[in-house]
């Protein structure tokens, strides 16, 4: 038993990523570890349960099943978070602030400076299709299980993004004309965020040309949406 133990601590460590422990500790349903071996016991339980997303649904998946993953007992998830739903928004605020920051980084204004506004839509759509592609089980477990904090920060997320791309937008030649910019990108990505959704996290029935493909023809379609919405006369 105990050596079948080691197997999965060891297993789990090894595979699991590390997670922004003080993003993680913002949220008031987490006790933030004040020891290293606290720390890590954490990220083990984060990693186990992002890893038991990759095979079944939030719903299904317990406490005790998380607790075998962390090679840690249940006692100590609750010593830590609130309930099972605590330990996915902790997972979800982590996720969050990897993608605020690339974000940050891929939409530099410098970057993007005097260059077409067409090609700055088709990078970001291709990058943010991938990063929904390698995340799809975590984000749709966060969408299902209505929790009005996640809403709110996952809502605060895409008001970043929209404003970012907007003030990166401004340095496009091509949408330097117009006054209503901000509305415009804002529709535009709620729109993208919105396809995102049908298309990569729940995969509903195909019933548009929008959803036929593989991800790089989707993430031109959403470049082309995007493009049509911001500099349409």
């Amino acid at each position: 038993m105990t050596e079948s133990r080691q197997n999965v601590r060891t297993r789990t460590t090894r595979r699991a990523p590390s997670y922004d422990i003080d993003v993680v500790g913002r949220l008031d349903r987490v006790t933030a570890p004040k020891q290293q071996r606290s720390e890590q016991s954490l990220q083990r339980v984060l990693g186990a349960l992002e890893s038991l997303l990759q095979s079944k649904a939030f719903a299904d998946i317990s406490i005790p099943e998380i607790a075998s993953g962390a090679g840690c007992s249940a006692a100590t998830i609750y010593g830590r978070f609130k309930d099972k739903a605590s330990i996915l928004a902790a997972l979800h605020e982590s996720l969050r602030e990897k993608m605020i920051e690339d974000v940050d980084r891929e939409l530099d204004p410098n970057r993007w400076a005097g260059r077409d506004f067409g090609e700055l839509a088709t990078h970001y759509c291709g990058t943010t299709v991938a990063f929904y592609r390698r995340n799809r089980n975590l984000l749709a477990a966060v969408l299902l299980i209505q929790d009005r904090e996640v809403y709110e920060r996952a809502g605060s997320t895409v008001q970043h993004i929209a404003a970012r791309l907007a003030e990166t937008s401004r340095v496009a030649m091509s949408t330097s004309q117009h006054s209503d910019l901000d509305s415009r990108v804002d529709l535009g990505i709620r729109a993208v965020f919105a396809l995102l959704q049908q298309r990569l996290l729940f995969e509903p029935v195909r019933l548009s040309s929008i959803n036929k493909g593989d991800d790089a023809t989707f993430s031109d379609e959403l470049a082309r949406l995007l493009i049509l919405m911001v500099q349409r006369p």
